[in-house]
């Protein structure tokens, strides 16, 4: 038989337990009872202080916000008041205006209502107090003839400085090159002939056009098909020269020896007026990237766009010293003897042809293929010349077309050099020396125009 006493101690230490968790499960919930009664009493107490913070007693009204307070308006009014009937009396009206405590200088349109009503008789003086001289006592004591210098001050426009910080470009989708060229339809042995028979015909042309002198090459990137009339004979190709030059500055950025985002200043020269240029209307000190002079150079043939980028690599003789080295018909800096179209001699140095304009070309177009982020920017350029003559006039308005035109109107020369992007990649370069612009225009677009009939029958 168990022992009865520890039963009971068992039962005595179990009932303890309860009586504790009990009590403590009372203690809990009184102590929450009491703490939202006091959150809800900290309520009730704030809402009361928001209640008196912004009570309608409280709360400004708009007018207070005014230019002036109410006591200064109610002292206005007052003023006013007195000035009317002091104006009855004596007919001043300059106490109204003072009291105001606004500078007459800067309010005479508001207070040009009241003139009519306040201007004293003419045959009484006033005089304003030293310093504080009203709008309308200056209209009453101002003789006929006086200067007005408020009126010279509000007419004289301020200055205003040129802006000599880089003008951001607007950017354009860079032309792109077709990824394929469709294929030819007749045979190769019609080709042939037709080639054959583009040569004779250009070779006729320039021979019929004997008041002119005219140079021609052509060359297919494709097939590599070329041929060429007098391509090495030298004329003054103008601003198409621009070309190799600016493919100089590309290479050393392709190189790394110089960036495209260089900023450069122009400084007017003694010469710039006697050069076709947009830059020279700049104002000088003004701040311009170096591919936006190559946009200059190349898009409207600017000389002193030309200019600066051949100080920036290094002056005149080593860019010169470069070129010389990529001629391969003739010497850009020599002195070439020949005759001019009229026939009479001619001896001058600065010459090119329409071999060496060919090959410029065609190099920029081979390194653009490998290269393009170097070289975009001169195929862009150039493909938005702004002459819209050449040797791609006669082509389809939706050809993509990049050329260089350059003209010289004292020895009557006029040159092109053109990538023509057709049912065929080609380059075609004409110079031509003719008594005028027009007829000279207009045999570049007639040789253009026998190529343009070549490709088409070879794709039709």
């Amino acid at each position: 038989m168990k022992n009865p006493k520890s039963n009971y101690i068992i039962d005595a230490v179990r009932i303890r337990r309860k009586r504790r968790l009990m009590r403590g499960i009372i203690a809990g919930v009184s102590l929450l009872i009491v703490g939202f009664v006091v959150f809800f009493v900290y309520i009730l107490n704030l809402k009361e202080d928001i209640d008196e913070s912004f009570s309608d007693e409280s709360i400004v009204s708009p007018s207070a916000y005014s230019f002036a307070s109410t006591e200064t308006e109610d002292t206005s009014e007052a003023d006013l008041n007195a000035s009317s009937e002091k104006e009855s009396a004596s007919g001043s009206s300059s106490s109204s205006e003072e009291s105001t405590g606004e500078d007459p200088t800067t309010s005479a349109q508001d207070t040009s209502s009241q003139d009519t009503e306040t201007t004293p008789p003419d045959d009484t003086e006033t005089v304003p107090p030293s310093g504080d001289a009203t709008t309308e006592d200056t209209q009453e004591t101002r003789e006929p003839g006086d200067i007005d210098e408020t009126n010279d001050t509000d007419e004289t426009a301020p200055e205003t400085t040129p802006n000599l910080q880089p003008d951001e470009t607007m950017h354009h989708e860079p032309v792109a090159f077709p990824q394929k060229y469709p294929l030819q339809k007749v045979t190769h042995a019609e080709r042939d002939q037709s080639f054959a028979s583009l040569k004779q015909s250009v070779k006729k042309y320039i021979e019929e056009h004997t008041n002119a002198r005219i140079g021609f090459y052509f060359k297919n990137l494709s097939t590599s098909e070329a041929f060429g009339f007098n391509d090495v004979q030298p004329f003054v190709v103008g601003s198409c020269i621009h070309i190799p030059m600016v493919k100089m500055l590309c290479d050393e950025a392709r190189s790394g020896r110089m960036t495209m985002d260089r900023l450069m200043t122009y400084t007017p020269g003694d010469d710039d007026s006697k050069v076709d240029s947009k830059v020279s209307a700049l104002p000088s000190g003004k701040k311009i990237y170096t591919y936006q002079l190559v946009d200059y150079a190349l898009k409207y043939g600017d000389g002193v766009a030309m200019n600066m980028l051949i100080e920036s690599m290094g002056g005149l003789d080593d860019v010169l010293s470069q070129l010389k080295k990529l001629s391969r018909g003739i010497d850009f800096t020599a002195t070439h003897n020949y005759t001019d179209y009229t026939g009479k001699k001619q001896a001058g140095a600065y010459r090119s042809c329409a071999y060496d304009l060919a090959n410029y070309i065609e190099d920029l177009y081979w390194d653009y293929l490998s290269y393009p982020e170097y070289y975009q920017v001169m195929i862009d350029s150039l493909y938005g010349c702004d002459s819209n003559w050449g040797v791609g006039k006669r082509f389809p308005s939706d050809t993509i077309i990049m050329h260089r035109t350059g003209s010289n109107t004292e020895l009557h020369s006029e040159a092109d050099v053109a990538i023509i992007l057709s049912t065929e990649p080609v380059i075609i370069s004409v110079t031509v020396e003719a008594e005028t612009p027009e007829e000279a225009k207009l045999i570049q677009g007639d040789l253009g125009a026998l190529v343009y009939k070549f490709l088409s029958y070879c794709h039709t």
